[in-house]
């Protein structure tokens, strides 16, 4: 189910290969790959022009913290 913000990347490439993707989205096959290997929040939504445009979702202002080290 679309909504404006697009449908999430994993639920688009269901029945496409990582190579359609990359083509269809106008990025390389490794782009696809790591972008499906990851745990972003990307999503996929019509262009209004027959194409399709991706867009992630994260939080702003949230940082992870740096580990603390230990030896001090």
């Amino acid at each position: 189910m679309e909504d404006k913000i697009g449908v999430p990347l994993r639920e688009f490439a269901e029945r496409r290969t990582q190579p359609q993707l990359a083509e269809l989205l106008g990025v390389s096959q490794s782009a696809v790959s790591q972008m499906l290997n990851s745990k972003r929040d990307i999503r996929v939504r019509c262009d209004g022009e027959g194409g399709y445009e991706f867009i992630e979702i994260r939080l702003l202002g949230k940082r992870r913290r740096p580990a603390e080290r230990k030896d001090r």
